[in-house]
């Protein structure tokens, strides 16, 4: 059995340095690149709209009937790209890739704006509504079968269904209540078999109540630990306020700097500090992966050009915002970069008090990516399945038995299988993207010419009905 084991953990292993290799990294950058450029720089030089439609809006009155908002659609989709990953992984970054490794972070997120925008325009775009309730639906799995004409669009639609609920097991499920038993066993020395039940139970509350308490405890949840955690970061920031000039120069001088020894003896340089920076960036705001929109599509927002703002506004909550504030507070600190460096800080500058701060926030940064998940899979399974009540009903069981195994399991396979699958739905998902883009590209000039892009039931329904593909009125 052990053989076995190390066999198939060499096997995920080995796919994961090809599935992850510099030629993955290179498309994801190249297709950023490309709708960076086709959209008019739209992350840069639209900004003011940008902020306007986006957080100028939360202090307007609601306008759709349908659907959740707009802001509670980001905030889920935040809860499943803000996770363990923007703690534990950027002090792990650090440990790889020198300082530098955030400058090249920064530099694949900026490009990732524009693809979260491109796929949260298509979710939004291809939606369908649910006849039996005021909500929408939507995601990858629909704009690539309605999108994409014939077998290929169905085919490439049922592998990423298949391939995102597998996902939600193991990104969304295992991984994130294992690290939730962890952080609080160390900090609270609570027994895993009591985190266990806990998680199961609040977890079968959420199932439960389908996709509108999914929606509205992300939009309870995700605001509120954020600014939790960025206030303890905050405090650590203040603390070692005169190493900060110095943390900084750091990021961008070794980002062009020759080899230097890095840790454990390791050489750091130029192209190590790239990979492993835009590497960490992609992990961090799943731009290209394509789960998030699923969250997106529930929104009630009209516009699937000022949805798309919510997109690249998430890119730069969770990866510029709080990957760099997590970033600043180790380097500014002092602690040897590594996966337990946030929590090296946090005791360093609040003691215990510190540590069971921060063990707090990875439970609901990972408790929010459980539930976030949880509503991506139960999609997917009613995409595949056609709304059957039998095969929904047997991914929750399987759902909460994985929240809790995971909380006993000892997981480095299960982190390989999600790299792999994380891999998988990266493919389709940007063939989708570029096939679909001249879309998105006309639809956005449009917007800023003419007014706002509103949804063709036309395309959605047949794609070779619209000329222009997509409607549009002045404001």
């Amino acid at each position: 059995m052990r053989k076995e084991g190390c066999v198939i953990e060499e096997l995920l292993d080995g796919a994961v340095r090809l599935l992850w290799g510099r030629g993955t990294i290179a498309l994801t950058l190249l297709c950023g690149v490309y709708f960076t450029v086709c959209t008019g720089f739209l992350p840069f030089l639209r900004l003011p709209t940008i902020f306007k439609k986006t957080i100028g809006s939360l202090f307007d009155k609601p306008k759709q009937k349908d659907g959740v908002s707009p802001f509670a659609a980001v905030s889920t989709a935040l809860g499943g790209t803000m996770g363990v990953g923007n703690i534990v992984g950027v002090g792990a970054a650090l440990a790889l890739g020198g300082a530098g490794c955030i400058f090249w972070m920064w530099i694949g997120a900026l490009l990732g704006m524009s693809t979260k925008y491109m796929e949260v325009f298509l979710a939004v775009f291809f939606r369908e509504k649910d006849r039996t309730a005021r909500a929408f639906r939507g995601g990858p799995m629909y704009y690539i079968s309605r999108g994409i004409p014939g077998p290929l669009g169905k085919l490439l639609a049922g592998i990423f269904c298949v391939i995102c609920a597998l996902a939600s097991f193991t990104s969304g499920s295992m991984t994130q209540t294992n690290a939730i038993a962890l952080s609080l066993q160390e900090s609270f020395s609570m027994p895993v078999w009591l985190c266990a039940v806990a998680l199961t139970l609040l977890c079968g509350w959420v199932l439960a109540g389908g996709c509108d308490r999914a929606v509205k405890t992300c939009c309870a949840l995700v605001p509120a630990m954020s600014l939790f955690y960025l206030a303890g970061c905050g405090c650590i920031l203040f603390y070692f306020r005169q190493n900060l000039p110095q943390a900084i120069s750091d990021i961008f001088t070794e980002a062009f700097a020759s080899p230097v020894a890095g840790v454990a003896g390791t050489s750091v340089g130029l192209l190590t500090s790239m990979r492993v920076g835009i590497a960490r960036g992609i992990f961090t705001h799943e731009a290209g992966l394509g789960s998030a929109s699923i969250a997106h599509a529930c929104s009630g927002a009209t516009s699937p050009v000022e949805q798309g703002f919510w997109g690249i506004l998430e890119v730069f909550c969770d990866t510029i915002l709080v990957c760099t504030v997590t970033a600043l507070a180790i380097l500014a600190s002092g602690v040897v970069p590594c996966g337990a460096a946030a929590q090296q800080a946090f005791v360093l500058v609040m003691g215990d008090t510190g540590g069971k701060m921060l063990s707090i926030a990875i439970a609901l940064f990972a408790f929010a990516s459980v539930i976030s998940f949880c509503l991506y899979g139960q999609r997917c399974i009613e995409f595949l399945f056609s709304n059957n009540s039998k095969a929904l009903f047997l991914y929750r069981l399987l759902f909460l038995a994985g929240c809790a195994a995971g909380c006993f399991l000892r997981l480095p396979l299960v982190f390989s299988l999600a790299d792999v699958l994380n891999a998988c739905l990266l493919i389709p998902n940007l063939a989708a993207m570029v096939l679909l883009s001249p879309k998105v590209f006309r639809a956005t000039r449009q917007y800023f010419l003419k007014g706002e892009v509103r949804p063709c039931s036309s395309a959605r329904s047949n794609p070779k009905r619209c000329s222009s593909g997509c409607c549009s009125s002045r404001r």
